[in-house]
C-alpha cells in the first residue's frame, strides 16, 4: 500500500520469515534478503459481517454465534408504506426477550438488530410498523437457532455418502442440526436457497439438499449431544475431485462452475462466511497419481496448493479458527505409481508442521476399513474421532490421553554399529508382532526384525548393519487392511510416514 513497502497480512503460524528481492535491469544485478520474525496474537480479533441493506431473517435460519456466544440478527430494510416507527419483537420459545424500534427515515429505511444467545433455543422474531397508537405485523420468522458452523470439503470420503446401490442414512434427526442449500453441481440447483435439517444423504426429489455425509452428521450428533449447542454443517466437497479443482476464481470467487465458488455462494446467501469456526477437509485420493495440474505429480504440488486454498478460505471466512485434515488410507481408490500414494501421504503428514491451528487425523486405522469408501459404520468411526480434535479445539474439552493420531518426530541410528534405529514419536508408543515387515529401509523390506518400546520412542533392532539413508512406514502397494498397524497408547493408528532421512547417532556428552 506505500512505495517501497511489502505489507504481511497474514500468516499461518508464528517463527521466522526470509524474504529475497532480486532486481536485474540488465546491468548490475542486485539481491538484498531480510529476516523478520513473525509472532502471532494469542487470539485473533473477530471479523463482524457487514449486513446487507435488504436484509431479514427466514424460517429455520441458523445464526453463527461469535466470541461473544452471541448471534446477530439483523432486519433492514425499505418500508413501502408510511408508519411513525418500526419494531422488532424476539422470542425465546413463547417468551418475548427483546424489543426493538426505530423511527422511520425520510427515506423510509430502518436497521433493526437484536442479538441472541446461543444454546437450545428456538427463536421466534415479528416485525411490524407503529402508527399513532396501533401496531400492526408485516412479518414473521419462526424455528431460528443460533449455535456454531462448520465446513467439510473435498473429495468422495468428504462426501460420505456411502455406496450404491443402496446408500445407508444416518439414522439420526434433529432440529438442533441444520444445514443450507445444496453442494450438487448442476447450476440450477446449486443456487438453491434453502434452510433445513441436515442429513447424510438426500436422493429425494429434492435431490442432494441439506446433505452432510455419514459422518459429518455422526459429528454433528456428538457436538450437540455432548456440549448442548446447535450445530451448522455445509458440505461443498464434489467426488474425484483433484486439490487444483478446489482452488479459488480469483476473478469471480462465487463462480458456481467452480467448487470453491458454489461453497462459497452458499455461504454468502446463508449470511455464515463470518461464523464458520473450523473446516475439515478429506481429499487426496485423485492426487496419488502422476495427472497433476501440470507435467507435475500429485504430491509435488500438494502442499503449494493446500497452502493456497487455506490462505483463500481464510480470506473469504476470516473467523476460522481450526483446520482438520485427514491422512487418506494407503492406496486409496488404487491410486499412484511407484510409491507416489506414500509421497502423497507423507506430504499429508507434515501439513500440521505448517500451520499453527492445523490438526490431522490418520484413516489407518479405521474399523471397518474402506478401500475407496467406508461402509456406514467405518464413517461412523471418523465422525466420532474427528469430534474429540474438534470438542479439544472449540469447547475446551480436556482428554487425559492425547487425541490425535502418533507422528514420527525424527528417525536415528543408535550407536555407531548401525543395527539399530530410533524412532522418535510426539506420544507414548505401542507396537504388535508382524508391523516389521511393513518397515523400508531405502525401498527395502525385511531389515527390521524385533522392536522394543521406551515411551515415546520405538527402537527398530535390524538384521545386521546398515547404511540406509531413509525409512518408510507402509507401502500401498504391498498393504493388506487386514493386517496390524502401528499405534499410540491412545489407540489410535500412527500416521504413515515416506522416505523420511535417518540421523546418524547422537554423541555422547562428556
Amino acid at each position: 500500500t506505500e512505495p517501497g513497502k511489502l505489507i504481511l497480512k497474514r500468516a499461518l503460524n508464528s517463527g521466522k520469515l526470509t524474504i529475497t528481492l532480486a532486481v536485474d535491469n540488465g546491468d548490475i544485478a542486485t539481491r538484498r534478503t531480510a529476516t523478520i520474525m513473525i509472532t502471532e496474537p494469542k487470539k485473533d480479533p473477530w471479523v463482524r459481517r457487514r449486513p446487507e441493506k435488504d436484509e431479514k431473517p427466514t424460517d429455520n435460519q441458523f445464526y453463527a454465534r461469535d466470541d461473544k456466544n452471541e448471534g446477530t440478527l439483523h432486519y433492514n430494510g425499505t418500508l413501502a408504506q408510511a408508519a411513525d416507527s418500526v419494531f422488532m419483537k424476539v422470542y425465546a420459545g413463547d417468551k418475548l426477550c427483546d424489543t426493538q424500534t426505530q423511527k422511520v427515515s425520510s427515506d423510509k429505511t430502518y436497521a433493526l438488530s437484536a442479538r441472541l444467545k446461543a444454546g437450545l433455543v428456538k427463536y421466534r422474531i415479528e416485525f411490524g410498523v407503529k402508527t399513532g397508537e396501533i401496531e400492526k405485523v408485516l412479518d414473521s420468522a419462526k424455528n431460528l437457532v443460533c449455535g456454531d458452523a462448520y465446513v467439510i470439503q473435498g473429495q468422495s470420503n468428504a462426501e460420505a455418502w456411502t455406496d450404491p446401490p443402496h446408500r445407508k442414512v444416518h439414522p439420526y434427526r434433529s432440529d438442533w442440526l441444520r444445514s443450507f442449500g445444496t453442494p450438487i453441481t448442476n447450476e440450477k440447483f446449486a443456487r438453491t436457497k434453502i434452510w433445513g435439517n441436515a442429513l447424510s444423504f438426500n436422493g429425494g426429489e429434492n435431490r442432494h439438499n441439506l446433505q452432510i455425509g455419514y459422518w459429518g452428521v455422526e459429528l454433528g450428533k456428538q457436538l450437540i449431544e455432548q456440549h448442548k449447542v446447535p450445530i451448522c454443517i455445509l458440505n461443498g466437497a464434489q467426488g474425484g475431485t483433484r486439490v487444483f479443482q478446489h482452488q479459488r476464481n480469483q476473478k469471480d470467487p462465487e463462480d458456481v462452475e467452480t467448487i470453491y465458488g458454489r461453497l462459497l455462494w452458499r455461504l454468502r446467501q446463508a449470511r455464515l462466511t463470518h461464523g464458520i469456526r473450523g473446516i475439515l477437509w478429506h481429499q487426496g485420493e485423485n492426487d496419488q497419481g502422476s495427472d497433476g495440474p501440470g507435467i507435475d505429480w500429485g504430491w509435488e504440488t500438494y502442499h503449494r496448493l493446500f497452502i493456497d486454498l487455506v490462505t483463500a478460505w481464510k480470506e473469504d471466512y476470516p473467523n476460522i479458527q481450526h483446520y482438520y485434515t485427514f491422512q487418506i488410507w494407503p492406496k486409496s481408490c488404487g491410486g499412484g505409481v511407484n510409491g507416489s500414494d506414500d509421497r502423497l501421504r507423507e506430504v499429508q503428514r507434515q501439513l500440521p508442521r505448517q500451520f499453527s491451528n492445523l490438526s490431522i487425523m490418520s484413516t489407518l486405522g479405521i474399523r471397518p476399513p474402506g478401500t475407496a469408501h467406508y461402509p456406514p459404520e467405518g464413517y461412523a468411526v471418523m465422525g466420532r474421532l474427528i469430534y474429540r480434535l474438534v470438542a479439544r479445539d472449540h469447547y475446551g474439552k480436556v482428554y487425559k490421553n492425547p487425541v490425535t493420531p502418533a507422528n514420527l518426530v525424527s528417525a536415528r541410528y543408535v550407536g555407531p554399529a548401525k543395527d539399530e534405529i530410533a524412532l522418535e514419536f510426539d506420544q507414548h508408543m505401542g507396537w504388535d508382532r508382524g508391523l516389521g515387515k511393513h518397515i523400508y529401509l531405502d525401498g527395502v523390506a525385511g531389515k527390521a526384525v524385533s522392536a522394543r518400546v521406551n515411551k515415546k520412542v520405538v527402537y527398530l533392532e535390524l538384521a545386521g548393519s546398515a547404511d540406509a539413508k531413509r525409512i518408510t512406514y507402509i507401502k500401498g502397494d504391498f498393504w493388506n487392511a487386514k493386517e496390524p498397524v502401528l499405534k499410540g497408547r491412545n489407540g489410535i493408528a500412527a500416521l504413515t510416514f515416506c522416505e523420511v532421512p535417518i540421523l546418524g547417532a547422537k554423541r555422547k556428552l562428556k
